[in-house]
């Protein structure tokens, strides 16, 4: 069975009065793909947050590659962030004027890597979404599903152990986005490990495996609940 690369363990997090996650737990393996879906104030975003490290529970266990970020200090998890998560959001983040291969090689700016090389990095991840005759192209050039394949190869140019896919195709119309799930789909494939936070259930029900959250708690999750059992044992909910 492949090792996990995500582990949340009776994870609650807390704001003022409101629990945003309420003893939430999940395994998520090497290799896998899979959504976790629920409605707007489900606490998707905050899970997102947690497996991100971009935020840190109130309570629970956090395991991010086998690293237990509660011991970590902040430049210890901005350094795991850096080097094994890679973060897909609606909105694409795109700077004005900064062309596709620019935006991407941006991404490696504190590597240490000199600029041809980070360039040529950069222009190999753009290939690799089917952008490699729009390298010069700036963002008001390029269309939203456009965009959208330049922000998946930034995040995937470091080869990150997992993708983490924000509500990936809510600022698509609906052929750009089957053309960017068709895209995650194929780096799933190519071996990348990739969670889609989404409030798309037909886009969840689409993926191997569907984890439903609700009121900061997983109500469902096909790993467990479902046929492939047996792949994936959630931690608790």
């Amino acid at each position: 069975m492949p090792p996990p690369v995500v582990e949340l363990e009776h994870v609650t997090k807390t704001y003022g009065e409101v629990a945003a996650l309420a003893g939430a737990g999940i395994v998520v393996r090497r290799g896998e793909m899979l959504a976790i879906v629920g409605p707007s104030g489900s606490g998707k975003s905050t899970m997102l947050n947690i497996m991100g490290t971009l935020d840190r529970p109130s309570r629970g266990t956090v395991r991010i590659d086998g690293h237990a970020i509660d011991v970590l200090t902040d430049r210890q998890l901005s350094a795991l962030r850096a080097r094994t998560i890679g973060f897909v959001f609606q909105a694409f983040h795109l700077a004005a004027g900064v062309p596709a291969l620019g935006a991407v090689a941006d991404g490696l700016l504190y590597s240490g890597l000199p600029r041809g090389e980070r360039r040529r990095l950069a222009e190999d991840a753009l290939r690799r979404v089917g952008l490699g005759e729009r390298l010069y192209n700036e963002p008001h050039q390029l269309s939203g599903g456009e965009k959208q394949r330049v922000a998946i190869a930034r995040a995937v140019l470091g080869d990150p152990a997992l993708l983490l896919a924000d509500e990936p195709t809510g600022a698509l119309d609906s052929r750009s986005g089957e053309v960017v799930m068709d895209l995650l789909r194929e780096l799933h494939r190519a071996g990348t490990t990739v969670v889609v936070i989404t409030h798309d259930r037909d886009i969840a029900a689409s993926l191997p495996r569907e984890v439903r959250i609700k009121d900061g708690r997983i109500e469902h999750d096909s790993a467990v609940d479902g046929h492939n059992s047996h792949v994936v044992e959630r931690v608790s909910s």
